[in-house]
């Protein structure tokens, strides 16, 4: 079995890091197209954690005559409320990091951080939008680890990711709301395996909850005492189980 990687426009190796000029979760698709046909291949497993989630069954939605399973962890379905929890709702468990991340923005407008944060991060001062950017990933960072991280941010990280996530935010992830359940029909006939963990403050469970609720070939495990980042033990030990678990059944089903 092959397992293939690649980094997202803007993102990771991918030059010139932090571009967002052409990218859209449709571009994303459609390098995965051209990269399946240039390596040859019919059908394949699509994986991702997190927004590697959003990509996997967006992807499968698009073409499920090209997807032979979906296995997914951290679910994150961009719907209009997780967008609004991400920005706002997190100040419920996370209100001195909230209350640091409002900081940059002025008081009346902190109502609405996604629009802020856009601005400065895309605005002409550009000492400010390095800030901006740097503040966004940080804010990130620390809600997502439900234990202390293995090592702190990294400071020069921020502004690139900041930029292509507030790109991506700003244009509600490239979906139309509840888009993901509502092509869920799609999936028909393809396994789905969604792993989440319970107390997962960055792409909380109800979404994997609710995405299972209208598929027809689904696993979905809420990982107990378990948050968000893949690396803690909990939650790896979970996706190495479940990927024996799911890989087995594809192969007795004759999938793989």
């Amino acid at each position: 079995m092959r397992i293939i990687q690649f980094s997202q426009r803007g993102c990771g190796e991918s030059t010139p890091v932090g571009e967002i000029a052409h990218t859209s979760l449709q571009n994303t698709i459609g390098d995965m197209e051209r990269l399946r046909e240039h390596l040859g291949i019919d059908r394949w497993i699509v994986s991702g954690p997190s927004w590697g989630s959003t990509v996997a069954i967006a992807y499968g939605e698009a073409h499920p005559e090209r997807t032979i399973a979906v296995k997914a962890s951290g679910v994150w379905l961009c719907r209009s409320a997780d967008t609004a929890w991400w920005y706002q709702g997190v100040r419920r468990f996370f209100p001195d990091t909230w209350a640091q991340f409002a900081e940059l923005a002025p008081p009346e407008r902190r109502h609405d951080l996604r629009s802020v944060y856009h601005e400065m991060i895309n605005g002409t001062d550009e000492e400010l939008a390095r800030r901006a950017g740097q503040a966004l990933y940080e804010y990130e960072e620390s809600f997502m680890h439900l234990e202390p991280p293995m090592a702190p941010p990294n400071p020069t990280r921020g502004f690139a990711y900041a930029k292509v996530f507030s790109h991506f935010a700003t244009n509600d992830f490239f979906l139309t709301d509840n888009q993901l359940i509502n092509d869920a029909h799609r999936l028909a006939g393809v396994p789905v395996s969604l792993l989440t963990g319970r107390y997962d403050n960055c792409t909380t469970p109800d979404g994997a909850w609710d995405l299972a609720q209208v598929l027809d070939d689904v696993h979905l495990e809420l990982v107990n005492a378990a948050g968000h980042y893949p690396s803690e033990p909990l939650m790896s030990r979970a996706m190495a189980r479940e990927t024996t678990r799911f890989l087995d059944d594809l192969e007795r089903r004759g999938y793989i």
